[in-house]
């Protein structure tokens, strides 16, 4: 899906539509890396406290975390939904 709307802002883009598509780009893989981390922390987690390897939700519901490793989770998969939504300050 990237692909096809990097080719559309580049190409029928307005004046500055180089830097647009090259800008979305940008902002949506950052936003891609950060919730890959996320969910490969989340796997690290419950691999550590189950021994079992799975990215399956179920596994994960019953993960006992820290608060402090709980508050940088959230901030990480909220930062990323922000950027693929985009919310306000993160659609430029």
């Amino acid at each position: 899906m990237l692909i096809p709307m990097y080719l559309l802002i580049g190409v029928w883009g307005g004046e500055r539509r180089i830097y647009a598509a090259l800008k979305f780009i940008l902002f949506t893989l950052a936003g891609s890396v950060l919730m890959l981390v996320a969910i490969l922390v989340c796997y690290e987690a419950a691999f550590r406290q189950t021994g079992i390897a799975s990215f399956d939700l179920r596994d994960w519901q019953n993960l006992i975390l820290t608060p402090r490793a709980e508050r940088w989770l959230f901030l990480a998969f909220f930062a990323a939904f922000a950027v693929k939504v985009p919310l306000f300050p993160l659609h430029t």
